[in-house]
């Protein structure tokens, strides 16, 4: 992600600066951020989630929304997470999720240090939001933050294909087996111990 030359700008200002733009930004702290490319796996994770949650979520009071929908975590900052589920009203006119419940960060080599440290502080943040998702490409993996009863944020690791994570809230159960649907992983390199040296019988130790 690198910053655009241009003054800092209000949110109002930003959503028309970036009509009819090509690429993605965002606005961080008033200042314009140019989102970097995402390659092929990402994209086919995040089709893959916008499926599975678009097919329970389909017809109910949330709605599942893609990466063109924008969060707002603070007055001058307008996030785009890869895709999530708004559970409050919907306008047609407007860019921004009312009430996010869920967001979706699908993990990449050149967003993946900012998506967990500072974006997720920021998510952790909103009032409103219940669960986030950080989603692993190069293995099975997801690493996903709830908040308890108590509405203090939990964070767990979810891993392997036979795995799933409950939304219940949402009324929403992801299985890993369909996050990574149609993606091969390579095999982990397995660690080969050097055999010891065993003592002929009768032998002895020079």
């Amino acid at each position: 992600m690198r910053p655009s030359h241009i003054p800092k700008i209000a949110p109002e200002a930003f959503f028309a600066w970036i009509a009819g733009r090509e690429g993605r930004y965002e606005l961080v702290d008033g200042e314009v951020v140019m989102m970097a490319g995402a390659g092929r796996r990402h994209d086919h994770i995040v089709v893959n989630l916008i499926t599975a949650l678009n097919l329970q979520t389909r017809g109910g009071r949330c709605q599942t929304f893609t990466g063109d929908t924008y969060v707002a975590t603070s007055p001058a900052t307008r996030r785009m997470p890869d895709l999530g589920v708004d559970c409050g009203t919907t306008d047609d006119a407007s860019l921004v999720a009312d009430r996010p419940s869920l967001v979706v960060e699908v993990l990449s080599p050149t967003t993946g240090g900012i998506d967990v440290t500072i974006k997720l502080a920021e998510y952790q943040s909103l009032p409103t939001l219940d669960y986030i998702l950080l989603v692993d490409t190069a293995s099975p993996k997801v690493h996903f933050h709830y908040r308890a009863e108590d509405r203090i944020w939990t964070a767990i690791v979810v891993e392997g294909l036979d795995a799933a994570i409950r939304l219940d809230k949402l009324e929403v159960r992801l299985e890993l087996r369909d996050i990574y649907a149609g993606l091969e992983f390579r095999p982990k390199p397995k660690l080969v111990e050097p055999a010891s040296e065993a003592c002929e019988p009768g032998g002895s130790d020079p």
